[in-house]
């Protein structure tokens, strides 16, 4: 729905404005070069490149699968958390703090690379907590797999990695002194596809820094400044409110060590922006990246009078602050939802 009201949206909003746009006409220029080893550079990230290429009705189509990729999402965390023998309503608000803000939307809706991404990261981060709490091996090898399939689907998940380091040692391990292999298990799919890149590089390149070339890492003068002006804005410190959910429930639960996890996670969503990794028209990453880390945890050993009225509590503060950033600080959501209403009949 929200895609056809957009696509007729007056000025051709999504075939002229946004990240999908973009990326199918990126897909098109590259696929009618020679095809050389620096093609196979540029074709990265692959697997939403190929998606742009075999997915009818260019930006339109590219919406209509981010829009079946958030239901699906949204379907595996209410399955997760009822696992966890959460309550409906706890399953309900913490899948309503994520799919309930406009930046889910606006990125399911516009910018598939990005989106899908995140939805691989979120499911291996569900995978993750499997592995490393309940010992089930099989997800283990599978969150390994997920966040190697998130790095060949957006730059930005190339430290899906690092992130998911930054998780897991505040996790109740179920084995000890698995530490070691348990990063071995989650690093190896990842390490493997950019370690084949790099050998592809000094083969036929004679250039070892290949596989960073490919991921255009860059700590660019522009770059550090675009992180500074966003930061400065009066409404910025609603940036932070998920990191500061998540350290406050970690002193509920009387596990003050895995307060660091959130802090560590923004510190890497930073060093993505600085980086040059999170591309324009992802606005709202960030803030949904914590919040399904969050959703992938919370639940648990969340079973507690106290932790499940917290929970409640969080949702509806970061439901609400999803809301508000949407409006003042991120300036491409409000150009978004203006184009919704360009598009609606009535």
């Amino acid at each position: 729905m929200l895609v056809l009201l957009l696509d007729a949206a007056r000025g051709g909003y999504l075939q002229n404005s946004t990240a999908n746009a973009s990326l199918v006409a990126t897909a098109h220029e590259i696929l009618a070069r020679p095809v050389s080893v620096e093609t196979v550079g540029m074709l990265y990230p692959p697997i939403t490149t190929l998606l742009a290429v075999v997915v009818p009705g260019g930006a339109v189509g590219l919406g209509a699968v981010g829009a079946l990729v958030a239901g699906f999402l949204l379907q595996r965390l209410v399955e997760w958390s009822r696992r966890q023998r959460q309550t409906g309503i706890d399953a309900i608000a913490l899948v309503l703090v994520v799919g309930g803000t406009p930046l889910f939307a606006f990125l399911a809706t516009t910018n598939l690379e990005v989106f899908l991404g995140l939805a691989l990261f979120a499911l291996g981060m569900i995978d993750l907590v499997r592995f490393v709490v309940f010992a089930n091996t099989q997800a283990g090898f599978r969150a390994g797999l997920l966040f190697a399939a998130a790095a060949l689907t957006a730059p930005a998940f190339a430290f899906s990695i690092l992130i998911a380091a930054c998780v897991a040692p505040f996790l109740p391990h179920s084995r000890r002194g698995s530490r070691a292999g348990t990063a071995l298990t989650l690093a190896f799919p990842t390490v493997a596809a950019f370690g084949s890149v790099t050998i592809l590089g000094v083969v036929f390149l004679s250039d070892p820094l290949f596989a960073v070339d490919v991921l255009h890492v860059g700590f660019a003068p522009e770059q550090v400044e675009r992180t500074r002006t966003f930061f400065a804005q009066p409404w910025a410190w609603l940036y932070f409110v998920p990191p500061a959910g998540g350290v406050v429930l970690a002193f509920l639960r009387r596990r003050p060590v895995a307060a660091v996890a959130p802090a560590l996670l923004m510190g890497s969503i930073v060093l993505m922006s600085l980086a040059g990794v999170l591309p324009t028209g992802s606005s709202g990453t960030a803030f949904l990246l914590l919040l399904l880390a969050m959703v992938a945890i919370a639940p648990v050993g969340g079973h507690g009078l106290r932790t499940r009225w917290t929970l409640r509590l969080g949702a509806v503060v970061l439901l609400v602050t999803g809301w508000t950033s949407a409006f003042l600080i991120y300036r491409p959501v409000d150009q978004w939802m203006q184009a919704l209403l360009r598009g609606w009949p009535f």
